[in-house]
Parts: C-alpha cells; structure tokens; sequence
C-alpha cells in the first residue's frame, strides 16, 4: 500500500459517520495536502472491493460509505439526520431464500437499514 492510500485509509478510520467520497477527500488532504481527487476515487475503489468500505446509501446524490472492520456478515443501520451507523446481524441469519423456482441462485445480498438515531429520534431531527 503506497503513502497515499495508507493517508486515505487513515482519513476514512477517523469518520465515525458515514462519509462521501468529497468527505473523504478534505479529511485525507488534512493528512497530506497534496493528495489528488483521482487517487483517493481509486483508493475508495480498491478499499470497497477489498471489503474495508462498504457503500450504504446515498446522501445528495452522493454515494455514501461506512469503514467496515467487521469479518461476521453484518448489515448497517444509517442515520438518516446524523450519518451515524450502526452494525446489525443479518436478519436473514443463515436461511436464504430459495429462489432456484425463479430461475435465480442467490449469491450474495445487501440490506441496509435507514433510521433515526437514539440520539436524533430524541430530538425529533428529521432528514430523508
């Protein structure tokens, strides 16, 4: 792993939210200003297919990312006024639908819960 990408692991290690790629980017340049938009989108890149972020929603337009340490298969709980995330077991569990009668042979899924926060659900904040 190059310099670069080690800044933008270690920029992603300090969101406790959920974070875009534009957040990405200020907090890695914070560490180490010179650091360019495309080496950052190709670190994003490399660190999801990795498994090290996953995606989990979108907020603006844009995608929205959680740095994901977990190694049991887990889902994520998003505030949606915050950003704050959560990891949930699968509610799935091990039984996975038996879709073969569609044609189907599931491989793999991504569910992700969207919310509100103890914390905003106690202040009523609100955002879609």
């Amino acid at each position: 792993m190059t310099d670069r990408r080690r800044s933008v692991a270690a920029a992603a290690d300090g969101f406790a939210r959920a974070f875009t790629v534009d957040d990405l980017i200020a907090a890695a340049r914070a560490h180490s200003p010179g650091i360019g938009i495309a080496t950052v989108y190709r670190a994003v890149a490399a660190m999801e297919g990795a498994g090290a972020l996953e995606r989990v929603g979108s907020r603006d337009g844009s995608a929205l990312y959680v740095r994901c340490s977990e190694d049991e298969h887990h889902h994520h709980l998003v505030c949606t006024a915050c950003g704050a995330v959560a990891h949930t077991p699968c509610p799935l569990g091990t039984n996975m639908p038996d879709s073969a009668h569609e044609g189907f042979v599931v491989t793999s899924h991504q569910i992700t819960l969207y919310g509100l926060c103890a914390a905003c659900a106690g202040t009523g904040a609100v955002r879609g």
